[in-house]
C-alpha cells in the first residue's frame, strides 16, 4: 500500500492509494480516511464516481465554510471520516489504485506583522487511509478484530467479513501535507470595503438597467405606430 497527493499545493488535492494484494481475489478492498477540520470532501462529486465505489461519509455538512466558521462541539465534531468501498472485488493480481477528490476550507487570516513568505501558507497534515480487505467469512464467528477504529455505523458492515489488514511500506511516513495559502490580517478591512463598494454599484446598475428596460417596453415601437396609421 502507498499513498500520495496530487496538487498538495491547491485547494483541490486528491488522495491517491495504490494497492497490491494479489491472491485475494474474492475479497472487496475498503479505505477509511481520517480527515481534519480544514479538509473535506463533495458527496455530490464522489457520486460521479458510483462506477468505481461507494462511500459513506460523516462530517460538518456546510461543506463551503472556512475552517473558522464550523460551529458547535468540539474538535472531534469537526473532524469528517469517509469509508470507500471499491465497486468490484479484486483482480487476480490485486493491483489497484483509487483516487480520491479533496478540498480544503479557507484557513484563518495570517498576523499583519508576520513578514515570511511561508507563513503565507498554511500546513495541514492527513494521514493516509486505513486499507483493509473484506472477505467472505467461513465461520460465524470469523468476524477479524484487526477493523480499523470507525464509526459503529460504518463498522456494521464487516460484521459477516474477514478483515484484512494492508499496511503501509517499512520505513514509509503515512501521512501526507497540504500547503494551502491564507489571507494577510491587514487586508481585511480593504476586502471588506471593496466588496461593499462593488456590491453597491452592482445594485445600482441594476435599477438602471431595469428601469431603461421599463421606459423601453412603455413606449410603442416605430412599427406598431405606423400599423395604427
Amino acid at each position: 500500500m502507498q499513498s500520495s497527493l496530487l496538487h498538495p499545493e491547491s485547494f483541490h488535492p486528491v488522495f491517491k492509494t495504490s494497492i497490491s494484494a494479489p491472491g485475494h481475489e474474492n475479497c472487496t478492498l475498503n479505505l477509511h480516511y481520517g480527515l481534519p477540520p480544514m479538509i473535506f470532501i463533495d458527496p455530490y462529486e464522489l457520486s460521479n464516481r458510483a462506477d468505481t465505489y461507494s462511500f459513506k461519509y460523516a462530517g460538518p455538512s456546510n461543506l463551503e465554510l472556512p475552517v473558522f466558521a464550523l460551529g458547535g462541539g468540539g474538535e472531534d465534531d469537526k473532524n469528517a471520516q469517509l469509508l470507500v468501498t471499491m465497486a468490484q472485488p479484486l483482480s487476480a493480481e490485486g493491483v489497484l489504485e483509487v483516487e480520491v477528490p479533496l478540498h480544503a476550507r479557507y484557513g484563518h487570516t495570517r498576523a499583519s506583522t508576520v513578514a515570511s513568505s511561508e507563513n503565507s501558507f498554511q500546513l495541514t497534515q492527513i494521514p493516509w487511509p486505513d486499507a483493509f480487505l473484506a472477505c467472505p467469512a467461513s465461520t460465524t464467528k470469523a468476524k477479524s478484530q484487526l477493523l480499523p477504529s470507525m464509526r459503529p455505523d460504518f463498522a456494521a458492515a464487516f460484521d459477516n467479513s474477514f478483515i484484512v489488514p494492508l499496511s503501509p511500506p517499512p520505513g514509509a511516513v503515512p501521512v501526507e501535507t497540504i500547503r494551502t495559502p491564507v489571507g494577510d490580517g491587514a487586508h481585511v478591512r480593504s476586502v471588506e470595503v471593496g466588496t461593499a463598494v462593488t456590491v453597491l454599484v452592482a445594485f445600482f446598475y441594476l435599477v438602471r438597467a431595469v428601469r431603461r428596460t421599463m421606459v423601453r417596453l412603455g413606449t410603442p415601437s416605430v412599427a406598431l405606430h405606423a400599423k395604427k396609421q
